[in-house]
């Protein structure tokens, strides 16, 4: 079984990001202490504005923090999607329909037309070509459990048309 970790790079954005959003938050702080015409509203406003940063912030980093060390594994019979230490989703290779990498994110397309987004990866592009090749392989492999649903498909759309 080939396993994929999670990259190390999303928690130091994430951390980055929220001491960011801290010193921009102390700055305004120091600059409504300084000037006394600001007005209530404005206050307010702002306020709304860092608590909705703030708990955007917190929210990607708990996501990160809760996702197990092994995001993705990969067999001869299907690709597991480690959501958390309790839940895996497993999608086998014969329901597979199409697997891409989009803004560092691992797509996994199923032919039910079911999206999984794999995020935090640590090497998505080597994940990808594994996946492809492994789809491959299966394909070789194992034709007739691969295009089951497209021959039932076919058998059923000549029946109709009869």
């Amino acid at each position: 079984m080939i396993t994929f970790e999670k990259s190390k790079r999303y928690l130091f954005y994430y951390i980055g990001v929220l001491a960011a959003t801290i010193a921009l938050f102390i700055s305004w702080v120091v600059m409504i202490v300084q000037n006394q015409g600001s007005t209530s509203g404005d206050i307010i406003l702002l306020a709304l504005l860092f608590l909705i940063l703030f708990g955007g912030e917190v929210v990607f980093l708990i996501l990160y923090l809760i996702r197990p060390k092994i995001v993705l594994s990969v067999d001869e019979e299907g690709a597991y999607l480690h959501m958390s230490k309790k839940k895996t989703k497993q999608v086998p290779f014969s329901n597979l329909g199409s697997v891409g990498n989009m803004r560092r994110n691992l797509v996994l397309a199923t032919k039910d037309s079911e999206l999984y987004v794999v995020r935090f990866l640590k090497e998505t592009a080597r994940a990808e070509e594994t996946l492809k090749a492994m789809l491959n392989l299966f394909i070789t492999n194992h034709p007739e459990r691969y295009f089951s649903n497209v021959q039932v498909a076919t058998e059923h759309e000549t029946n109709e048309k009869e």
